[in-house]
């Protein structure tokens, strides 16, 4: 096994997407739940990174929209982990043109290269025995199988599809997998009777979690899925590769990748048709896929209070039981004699729903977007390559606004969004501003202004630069995303626009 193990890299393949649904208030169009620190100090994102900082695994690959590159690379450096290249998806078109368009990228260089596809924001609480699952997977993707990692149930859960496995599959006498044969290998989430015969016959939950030499997975996607391959051997092979911050950006041709069906996952565009696909368990690796607001209340530990509730921030909590509480937002939140409460305390929303309705979010967040709530598409910050931007505070005819410049990264935009932008440095940092080509720099305690329609360009000179920003009589509905450009989209645009 080790032998195996040790004669190739294992290449991640993580998919970063999302619409900020679920977790609403918490998450948010710009902001989806892999970006945000649940479980602790790092994000689902960097804890997914941490989980393959192992020898069996070479740096990753990315895939995920352009407007998510600037936080990808952001969080990755903060993290300190390396990673290889990004695949930039056009277009949503479901994970199976998703994983066709990394895998025949990745064949570009090597058709039988070893790829683990992975989602960005599941929880692993044991990654150690992760690990040991995929290194003990290798022999079946060798062997030309697509394996799935199957989690062996601690309930019979009615929010999951379900794997049934049947031969076992056998090396060296010891028995590390079990082969799926269609029909009936794949299960749609049961009802709670059926959730219970599949607990008692072995049934495993499905991770949505593949291994695969990326030649296999681009001839079953061929013959089950052709019209899939098709447009994403085209986009991949019409796209153009850029650089960014000195990593490898692939952008497939949007023309081509939108012939892809929509909304079509890997499991019905091959995993149910294919007759080379394997199921190895997962068992104790603490999996979880958040999908709602109460799994957060779920996986957290709750040994500290015997009333069972759950608190995140400044919270106080009397004569209540299994209450979840998110209060981050600089308020204090106090909740009294109530039972299995949910309470998001959020920057710019409050929600409060009774644990078990917490799926309602949904709903609540189709009627925000029917109204065009600002709530549910933008944080109130931003992170960049070259920093961060937050709005500190509203009034009627200004924002207040702090800004950090981490990098030395000029950043030249137009002002707009507001009549007029008012900066002044804090503490020790050092900074520029050019208006008409000529550099000043900025003094600490003195404000510069800048008009609406001016061109401006800021840098960094040593260290961080932190600044208080005003926008005085601002457009409210000019979202922080578009305030400053983001560079990965400047670099990037060109090559896109050839594909527009």
């Amino acid at each position: 096994m080790d032998e195996i193990a040790n004669s190739r890299h294992i290449i991640p393949a993580i998919m970063i997407g999302g619409t900020g649904n679920r977790l609403w208030p918490l998450s948010r169009s710009n902001m989806p739940k892999q970006f945000l620190c649940l479980t602790n100090e790092k994000s689902l994102f960097q804890n997914t990174l941490a989980r393959v900082e192992h020898p069996i695994f070479a740096n990753p690959w990315f895939l995920t929209a352009q407007s998510f590159v600037e936080l990808v690379n952001a969080q990755s450096e903060e993290a300190g982990n390396a990673y290889d290249g990004i695949v930039l998806e056009p277009m949503q078109r479901g994970t199976a043109a998703a994983l066709a368009a990394v895998a025949l990228k990745l064949a570009k260089s090597d058709p039988d290269a070893l790829v683990l596809a992975m989602p960005a924001d599941h929880v692993v609480g044991n990654p150690e025995n992760f690990v040991s699952a995929v290194e003990r997977s290798i022999p079946l993707a060798e062997d030309g199988k697509i394996v799935t990692f199957g989690i062996v149930p601690t309930e019979p859960e009615t929010g999951f599809g379900y794997i049934r496995p049947s031969e076992p599959y056998m090396l060296n006498g010891v028995e590390i997998g079990a082969l799926v044969e269609q029909p009936g290998g794949f299960l749609e989430k049961p009802d709670r009777e059926r959730a219970e015969q599949f607990v008692s016959a072995g049934y495993l939950w499905n991770a949505g979690i593949f291994l695969f030499k990326v030649s296999v997975l681009a001839a079953e996607l061929k013959r089950h899925a052709p019209e899939t391959f098709q447009a994403a051997n085209a986009a991949i092979d019409r796209g153009e590769d850029r650089t960014f911050s000195n990593h490898v950006v692939h952008i497939p041709s949007a023309e081509d990748f939108a012939k892809c069906p929509h909304d079509v996952p890997i499991d019905i565009a091959v995993m149910e048709k294919s007759d080379c696909v394997a199921v190895v368990p997962c068992n104790d690796i603490e999996w979880a896929d958040i999908g709602s607001l109460s799994a957060l209340w779920e996986i957290s530990h709750k040994d500290m209070d015997e009333r069972r509730n759950v608190t995140v921030g400044d919270a106080l909590l009397n004569e209540t039981r299994n209450c979840f509480v998110h209060a981050q937002a600089g308020r204090k939140v106090v909740l009294g004699h109530v039972d299995d409460m949910v309470v998001i305390d959020s920057e710019d929303a409050v929600v409060i729903l009774p644990r078990h309705q917490s799926q309602r979010v949904k709903d609540i967040v189709k009627t925000l977007k029917a109204s065009n709530a600002k709530q549910v598409k933008f944080t109130r910050s931003s992170t960049r390559s070259w920093g961060t931007v937050s709005i500190d505070r509203t009034f009627d005819s200004s924002q207040v606004c702090a800004v950090t410049l981490k990098k030395q990264v000029p950043i030249t935009y137009r002002v707009a969004g507001a009549e007029r932008e008012v900066w002044m440095i804090h503490g020790h940092g050092a900074a520029e501003y050019s208006e008409d080509g000529a550099f000043k720099r900025f003094q600490p305690g003195v404000p510069v202004s800048f008009r609406e329609g001016q061109i401006v360009t800021l840098r960094n000179i040593t260290g961080n630069a932190e600044f208080t920003y005003v926008r005085n009589e601002p457009d409210f509905d000019h979202a922080i995303e578009d305030w400053f450009p983001q560079v990965a989209k400047i670099e990037l645009d060109v090559a896109t626009s050839r594909f527009a």
